[in-house]
């Protein structure tokens, strides 16, 4: 089976394809702690829905 990778935004679920992924790095609060996370997904539209304020997209 291949590894298949499918969207990080949670309403789309789409499998994307390898090299058309976009990139968004979020933050994360876990605890009393910020981490940096990053996250791909099937297009820009995807990645900006999980994002409260709009950031740069890779």
């Amino acid at each position: 089976m291949h590894n298949q990778k499918t969207c990080a935004y949670h309403l789309c679920g789409k499998t994307i394809e390898q090299g058309k992924e976009v990139k968004n790095e979020l933050t994360l609060i876990r605890g009393a702690q910020l981490t940096h996370e990053e996250r791909d997904y099937c297009s820009v539209r995807c990645a900006l829905h999980t994002t409260r304020w709009r950031t740069k997209v890779k």
